[in-house]
């Protein structure tokens, strides 16, 4: 999982984003995607990290 936060990341620096994405895979365990939410910088982390770790973690499965 990766987490851009505003200005961590000179991509959104200026538009006061942030980026949280996280890879899924198939069954040979290469990484053929990745599913992330683009958000304000203040966002709920506390509730979008989770969401986004468990539908990759569902992607993941379901393409297997």
């Amino acid at each position: 999982m990766q987490i851009f936060i505003g200005a961590d990341n000179d991509l959104f620096a200026l538009a006061g984003c942030s980026v949280i994405i996280a890879p899924f895979s198939n069954r040979g365990e290469q990484i053929v995607g990745a599913i992330g939410v683009v958000g304000p910088a203040r966002m709920n982390y506390a509730r979008i990290i989770p969401m986004v770790d468990y539908t990759a973690k569902i992607v993941s499965r379901l393409i297997g």
